[in-house]
């Protein structure tokens, strides 16, 4: 906060603060504590009617125990199922990924030239080999 908005909240009667911070908490899940604790000290006729708190859902309720549906315990650290599903992923995208380029104009088109290439080396390599045996 600048000292201008700071001077000027400070200014605002209570009554005002507290429907300030039911209004900016009402649809915070995160904030749903400062939002009782406002909303017990705000008189019922004070209350906006257009503003209606957001019960928590069951993804808002934090998990106890043995760590998050994201992948990382309380403490920030990957669980070893979430990098196992990380490395199955990307090594899954890498042989995808060189399958699909194999299979596509420009694969086939590389396969084929590698081919052609692999002909025509053998073929040399054969001229070398005849030409060596008969000058002994």
């Amino acid at each position: 906060m600048t000292d201008f908005s700071s001077d000027r909240a400070a200014s605002l009667p209570d009554a005002e603060v507290l429907d300030l911070v039911v209004a900016l908490t009402s649809a915070r899940p995160a904030l749903r504590a400062v939002y009782d604790a406002a909303l017990g000290l705000t008189p019922e006729a004070s209350v906006d009617p257009d503003v209606v708190p957001r019960t928590p859902s069951v993804n808002d309720i934090p998990q106890m125990g043995g760590g998050s549906p994201t992948g990382f315990t309380d403490a920030g650290v990957p669980t070893f199922d979430a990098v196992r599903e990380r490395i199955d992923g990307r090594s899954g995208r890498a042989v995808g990924s060189t399958e699909l380029d194999a299979e596509s104009t420009i694969g086939r088109t590389e396969a084929e030239k590698f081919a052609e290439r692999e002909r025509a080396g053998s073929a040399r390599l054969d001229e070398i080999r005849k030409s060596m045996r008969k000058n002994p």
